[in-house]
C-alpha cells in the first residue's frame, strides 16, 4: 500500500476532514510505534511500509525503547497529535489497523505477537 492511500484509509476510518491531518496521524503511530519494544518485530513490519513511515519506526536508539500497554501507546499518540479520548483511540485505530493491514500475514503475526493482547483492537478494522 503506497502512502497516499494509506492517508486516504486513516481519513476515512478516523472521519478526519485533511489529508494532512490524516499523515500526521499515521507519523504520531509510527513514532510511538518506535518507542515501544517488539522483540525486533518493528524492523521486518517497517520494511514493508512506505519510506516515510519505516524511517520513523527504526529510528532511535533500539536499547531504550520500552514496554507500554496500548492505553499508554494512545496516550503517547494523542500527545503528539494535541488530541485526547475519543480523538485519540479513533486516531489511533485508523492509522494502525492501516499499516497493519499494509503488510504481509506473516508480518502482521509477528507484530501482533509481540505487542500484548490490548493492542488488538487498535491494530485490527472490523468493517
Amino acid at each position: 500500500m503506497q502512502m497516499t492511500e494509506m492517508i486516504n484509509v486513516v481519513q476515512q476510518r478516523a472521519g478526519i476532514d485533511s489529508n494532512e491531518t490524516a499523515n500526521d496521524t499515521l507519523i504520531a503511530v509510527a513514532e510511538t510505534l518506535a518507542e515501544r519494544e517488539t522483540e525486533g518485530a518493528q524492523e521486518n513490519f517497517a520494511a514493508q511500509l512506505p519510506n516515510e513511515l519505516s524511517t520513523l519506526i527504526n529510528q532511535g536508539d533500539k536499547k531504550n525503547r520500552e514496554k507500554f500497554d496500548a492505553s499508554e501507546f494512545v496516550d503517547r499518540v494523542g500527545e503528539r497529535l494535541g488530541t485526547s479520548g475519543g480523538e485519540s483511540e479513533s486516531r489511533t485505530h485508523a492509522a494502525l489497523s492501516t499499516m497493519v493491514e499494509a503488510v504481509t500475514e506473516g508480518e502482521q503475526v509477528d507484530l501482533l505477537n509481540a505487542l500484548p493482547n490490548d493492542f488488538t483492537p487498535y491494530a485490527v478494522w472490523n468493517a
